[in-house]
């Protein structure tokens, strides 16, 4: 016989009644909001970044937590493996849009285990049963994504540049045969994967938000004892962090014309990049590619140059705020995509602006 009386408590589970099969004390199921559907919800694994107190959430997790809410009317889950430091971004991982996150706060996966990562995720998966898994298309993602895939016995579509909803279905976009094509994949089974590349979705707006927190336990073994680990980056900077780019494409005959490219995106803050014609010819290197088969941008300005705007480019630039179409070809179809076009000589027009600017910079009109 309960020794409660009358009105209601929240620290015992004596109170439940016969229509409460889980005989939770009054109100819980409304605080921690565990009892609802998951079958449509969404799981990003969140990936970090850094040590200590220098430790960040990997931007393109921020973006598929930005993402996740419009490709579901369910439940948006993550999951973030690390030590008492993790707790520190839990207010942007839930202002991003998160309702519940699982932390996974065991020792022997503070540091990267690939086995025991996937083991463990497939363990979380299991048990929530989201319809659809995001994970992102960094090196350690392209690692992890696959063998999660393998034990659950699910498809995975890999580094997908878009990502539209169809009911509890994902459609699914990327890159195939070397990026000649533009496919739209479905999963047949659930959960439906996708591993995403950087950029394909803008960065959410940073603000902070509350939700709950579960302490997940890794109950697996490791197969590896990692011994070290080495980050290897490419040189130079980013064109993805690029606020404005001077963009060369196949127009551009004369391989000097990069020197002036690189002379006018100084001059203006920016930086060069290419469409995959110039990689092929071996003048630019793969990280400075834009495209389906190279990586996609969102800066304020894109300037192409010689670039005819194939389907497989725009799907590259689909981000950018203002593009700016230099090329002789009046037919070339990135004509119709631009936000401004010139039809003129893409040698010419770039020879023009570096001269305009260094004259403008001694003080010259």
């Amino acid at each position: 016989m309960s020794d409660c009386s009358g009105g209601s408590c929240s620290s015992c589970s004596s109170c439940g009644s016969s229509d409460d099969p889980d005989r939770l004390p009054p109100g819980m199921l409304k605080v921690y909001d565990l009892n609802q559907s998951t079958a449509d919800g969404v799981l990003v694994w969140i990936e970090t970044e850094g040590f200590g107190e220098d430790l960040r959430m990997a931007d393109v997790s921020a973006e598929l937590l930005g993402a996740a809410r419009g490709l579901s009317d369910g439940r948006v889950f993550g999951v973030v493996f690390g030590g008492q430091e993790v707790k520190a971004l839990y207010p942007r991982i839930f202002g991003y849009g998160v309702d519940t996150l699982y932390h996974v706060r065991e020792r022997d996966l503070e540091v990267y285990r690939p086995e025991g990562y996937a083991s463990c995720i497939v363990s979380l998966i299991k048990r929530i049963e989201p319809a659809t898994v995001l994970i992102g298309a960094t090196s350690r993602g392209r690692e992890l994504a696959p063998r999660i895939a393998s034990e659950l016995g699910t498809g995975l579509t890999a580094d997908c540049t878009g990502l539209t909803a169809d009911g509890r279905r994902i459609v699914m976009t990327r890159p195939a045969f070397g990026g000649n094509l533009v496919a739209d994949i479905e999963c047949l089974r659930f959960p439906q994967m996708a591993t995403v590349r950087p950029g394909t979705f803008p960065m959410p707006e940073a603000r902070d938000g509350t939700g709950t927190a579960i302490y997940w336990q890794f109950s697996g073994g490791l197969s590896k004892e990692i011994m070290f680990e080495e980050t290897v980056t490419e040189s130079g900077e980013d064109i993805r962090d690029a606020r404005i780019l001077i963009s060369l494409g196949d127009g551009i005959r004369d391989r000097s014309l990069i020197d002036v490219a690189e002379s006018v995106a100084r001059k203006v803050g920016g930086m060069v990049s290419c469409s995959r014609s110039l990689v092929e010819k071996g003048w630019m290197p793969r990280s400075r590619q834009v495209g389906m088969s190279g990586r996609t941008v969102a800066p304020e300005v894109y300037i192409a140059f010689g670039i005819s705007g194939a389907v497989q480019h725009r799907a590259g630039i689909s981000g950018a705020h203002k593009v700016i179409a230099v090329n002789s070809d009046p037919d070339a179809p990135i004509h119709h995509y631009a936000d401004l076009s010139l039809i003129a000589d893409a040698g010419d027009i770039l020879r023009e602006m570096d001269r305009a600017l260094r004259g403008s910079r001694s003080g010259k009109q």
